[in-house]
């Protein structure tokens, strides 16, 4: 495992606050995707032991007995099932981890993620936040069984988000490989390959690719009036991993975050803390700085607020832009032209645009 940054490790010999609890979450999941991927190459760790179910079909195929009878319906119901295995197993592996680190407040936080529905374990967080106990959820986004059959680098992430008494929530994304961390103070990127990378100064981001845009996947059957404004627009299983790696890691330009469960959302304040403009759907309001996004998304999570639709994009007038795409795109019978310049922008830019 690489060392903690010494910004996320509240100095030497020191409790670990809630960035210091997030980094090693994010470590032990990229570790534990990095297991996922050789095993479905080399078969399973020999590190791990076996699980109970996977002794019983071992011993199975050696009586020559067919484990999983033939059938799409129960070679399906397997797949599910291994798919549950490994959300359960990364779990586990973040809970053994944290498992007696010395943290803020002396407790152990408790992790959410291997059991109930996304609302249930919603419900739990805001439970342990309103009670002021250590909290920490770890949320798979978009697919993951897709990814351990197809590969698909958008297929699935994981978001992370703790919680420690008298602390902002602090907030993670992790792909299969990436995590990205963000807080009010800092930001930073962990590779297995480079370690941990802190993102100071303007974002380390190339040049934009204006041909490209991330859409959630449930928007597909919109693609060909989106190629009017954006010729190649992608449509991912899982926005948010998308995000992590086309937007903050990529070219891409702009992505559209439809509304989900606060606690799958941990992109948005990671995003701000990258240095991306994060825009409400809805009202055009710009989260502008990692602290209106920890406290909106806090608000949220203890149900203060609801959790809108969002634009992440490099800079505001991307994000008006396809704001008021979609605006058209929800309103067709309006008369409204995607293309035209908003009103308001030219305060924001201190120019007429209409003169350029």
């Amino acid at each position: 495992m690489h060392d903690l940054p010494q910004a996320l490790t509240n100095g030497p010999q020191q409790p670990l606050g809630a960035g210091g609890v997030t980094a090693h979450v994010c470590g032990t999941a990229l570790h534990m995707f990095d297991t996922f991927g050789r095993e479905k190459i080399y078969g399973h760790d020999l590190d791990q032991p076996l699980a109970q179910d996977e002794q019983d079909r071992k011993v199975l195929a050696l009586l020559g007995q067919r484990y999983i009878p033939p059938g799409i319906p129960s070679r399906d119901a397997h797949e599910e099932t291994q798919a549950a295995a490994c959300r359960r197993r990364l779990v586990e592996a973040v809970e053994k981890t944290l498992h007696g680190l010395d943290t803020e407040g002396g407790r152990t936080p408790t992790v959410l993620g291997a059991d109930g529905t996304a609302r249930e374990r919603e419900a739990a967080f805001r439970a342990h936040v309103r009670a002021e106990r250590p909290v920490v959820s770890v949320c798979f986004t978009g697919s993951l069984r897709r990814w351990l059959s197809t590969g698909d680098p958008q297929a699935t992430s994981i978001a992370v988000t703790t919680y420690l008494p008298g602390r902002p929530l602090y907030a993670a994304q992790v792909t299969a490989a990436t995590a990205l961390l963000s807080d009010c103070s800092g930001s930073w990127r962990l590779t297995l390959k480079d370690g941990w990378l802190a993102m100071t100064g303007e974002p380390a981001v190339a040049e934009e690719d204006p041909n490209y845009i991330v859409l959630p996947h449930s928007m597909t059957d919109s693609a060909s009036r989106m190629r009017r404004h954006y010729p190649e627009p992608l449509f991912p299983y899982d926005t948010s991993s998308a995000v992590a790696q086309a937007v903050l890691g990529g070219k891409v330009p702009v992505a559209f975050h439809l509304t989900e469960p606060v606690l799958n959302s941990a992109i948005i304040p990671v995003a701000t803390g990258h240095g991306m403009i994060v825009l409400f759907l809805d009202s055009g309001e710009v989260l502008e700085k990692p602290w209106d996004a920890s406290r909106y998304m806090f608000k949220a999570v203890t149900g203060e607020q609801s959790f809108g639709d969002f634009i992440i994009a490099r800079d505001l007038w991307a994000a008006r832009r396809i704001r008021r795409i979609l605006t058209a795109e929800a309103h067709a019978a309006e008369d409204l032209d995607p293309l035209a310049v908003p009103d308001d922008l030219d305060d924001d830019f201190g120019f007429d645009l209409n003169d350029a």
